[in-house]
């Protein structure tokens, strides 16, 4: 009898995290997500050959890759990509955020990884004047990595009125297009096209 209550709540378990690939009814059911942005405030630039200016990617860069997402939203589509019909921006939590990193140490020659407790612990911190609930989407950037021609960033749900982190995925894309802004763009783009799939996947085994 132990045994078979034993198997039971194994497989029981095991059919949980199954129809869970993604993550769970709390991201998959609001209609409205708040995209908070790319932070940057935790990110490493790995290869000195391909950042020779971390004050201006600091204090520019940082603010165009994300001017980038909102302003051409119909390439960086988070309502399709996430099946969302609302969308709402909150900008000013990240911009500040982004003012944190100290130029002289962005740029490193070694690999470089966040924890997905480090993720945590920064989302925890976002204090937004302009929303006190709801569905948070950001991505916390972890490292550009010049000499691997990629991008790396947890892609990360929240409960903005708790600040707990309700999914968080790392996901890698291929830097791409030409100059720096578009070149490391690419990368989140790349993100956001695997994202589509991945979400479409986790609905379909939800349902």
């Amino acid at each position: 009898m132990k045994l078979a209550l034993s198997t039971f709540f194994m497989l029981a378990a095991f059919t949980a995290l199954q129809a869970q690939p993604f993550g769970d009814k709390k991201v998959a059911e609001p209609s409205t997500v708040v995209w908070y942005g790319l932070d940057f405030s935790a990110v490493k630039l790995i290869g000195s050959e391909g950042f020779s200016d971390p004050y201006d990617i600091k204090n520019r860069f940082f603010r165009a890759w994300n001017r980038l997402i909102v302003d051409e939203a119909d390439k960086y589509n988070i309502r399709k990509t996430f099946r969302k019909t609302g969308l709402e921006y909150e900008t000013t939590v990240i911009e500040e955020r982004n003012k944190l990193p100290n130029e002289n140490e962005l740029v490193i020659e070694k690999e470089y990884e966040l924890k997905e407790a480090d993720v945590k612990d920064i989302v925890k911190k976002y204090k937004s004047e302009k929303f006190k609930e709801g569905l948070g989407l950001v991505f916390v950037m972890e490292s550009f990595n010049k000499r691997a021609s990629s991008g790396h960033m947890w892609v990360t749900f929240f409960d903005i009125a708790s600040g707990e982190v309700i999914l968080t995925r790392k996901y890698s894309g291929d830097a791409r297009g030409f100059g720096l802004r578009n070149y490391w763009a690419g990368s989140v783009y790349d993100v956001f096209e695997q994202l589509e799939s991945d979400y479409g996947k986790w609905l379909k085994k939800n349902n």
